[in-house]
């Protein structure tokens, strides 16, 4: 397929980038496909998806950006240090990576970033940090942008709860348990087992614990099991959510990012209390999204202080106000989620397409 004076955003096929770059716009159509690779038209570019490997795309694409603006996204980390090794030393095209798989990262692994001199663009779902557990100086810089809610489209996709209905979420129990859901799961003695442990005192918590069975079967298996997590989110009138990573009292020195966990509870309609980092909690509700913590005033340790003291004192019948006045709120999420999720990606698409 011949290509003059277009705009082509370009990732391989097998790379996780295409949960990131196919949702950088909702309305594109299949304008050719071949054994090689497929193509989408959207009314701001092309975007070609390319079926083989990096080493039959690289010719190809110098090639095409002869007469074009070809921009490649990577995120395949497994391959990254060849791929870059490659992309980084000299291009006619421009190449850019996507973190939006919700870890921790460092600037000097999978991949030394801060040694990187062509990069275009590093688009991230959290922060980069050094060895010593430092925000980086590259995120200081114009080609790092971060946005948290990257990976809440990565774990939509890649778990499939992209086939579950639209809308509010109508699976419902008649008969929901005036109390807290909570997975209890955490490593001993970690900050994760303390607010657990902080929870369980109030007794007004659910808890689902796993045996060493359901442990092994969670680590050989742990792909297929997260969609029972929608009947779980039911059984009672609220949920605790715990994120990776914690709430401390002391200021944060961890990376920053959300994972499926945060992703789930905004799915169904159960309101929710959202144990999480305080940025990222204050940023989820700049991007509209609602949560319990709203109830008990600034977040931050002590916001989830009086969530638990609050929970000791209260009886059905507070617990039923609560639920009352929250439930409307919460089913709200969903549609914000999947607003954001199918929306176009403006800021984004300038950026790679040369238009900021």
């Amino acid at each position: 397929m011949k290509f003059t004076n277009e705009n082509i955003i370009v990732c391989l096929m097998n790379d996780i980038s295409i949960y990131w770059v196919h949702n950088l716009e909702n309305n594109k159509k299949v304008i050719h496909e071949q054994d090689d690779f497929v193509v989408y038209k959207s009314n701001k570019c092309h975007y070609l998806y390319y079926k083989k490997d990096f080493n039959s795309l690289y010719n190809y694409l110098t090639e095409l950006s002869t007469n074009n603006y070809v921009h490649l996204v990577i995120a395949d980390f497994k391959d990254a240090d060849y791929l870059i090794g490659i992309l980084d030393y000299k291009n006619e095209f421009d190449y850019s990576i996507v973190n939006h798989f919700g870890e921790t990262l460092y600037d000097t692994n999978p991949i030394k970033i801060k040694q990187l001199n062509n990069i275009k663009y590093y688009f991230s779902c959290g922060d980069l940090i050094t060895d010593e557990n430092e925000i980086s100086e590259f995120q200081k810089t114009d080609k790092f942008i971060k946005d948290y809610r990257y990976s809440l489209i990565y774990f939509y996709f890649k778990l499939g709860f992209n086939f579950l209905q639209n809308g509010i979420q109508t699976l419902h129990l008649n008969d929901k348990e005036n109390k807290f859901f909570l997975y209890t799961k955490s490593k001993k003695d970690s900050q994760r087992e303390k607010l657990i442990n902080l929870a369980l005192e109030t007794k007004k918590i659910k808890p689902k614990e796993f045996t060493e069975e359901e442990y092994f079967w969670f680590k050989y298996n742990n792909q297929n099991n997260h969609m029972l997590f929608m009947f779980d989110y039911t059984l009672c009138k609220f949920n605790l959510v715990m994120e990776t990573q914690p709430l401390t009292k002391e200021p944060n020195n961890l990376s920053r990012f959300i994972t499926e966990k945060t992703l789930k509870t905004l799915l169904v309609p159960t309101p929710s209390y959202l144990v999480s980092q305080e940025e990222v909690y204050n940023e989820l509700k700049g991007f509209g999204f609602y949560f319990l913590n709203e109830e008990f005033g600034e977040y931050n340790f002590s916001n989830y202080e009086k969530f638990c003291e609050f929970l000791k004192q209260s009886d059905d019948i507070i617990l039923n106000n609560l639920y009352n006045k929250t439930i409307d709120k919460s089913k709200q999420n969903k549609i914000k989620l999947i607003e954001y999720i199918y929306s176009d990606k403006i800021k984004e698409l300038n950026l790679l397409l040369n238009k900021q």
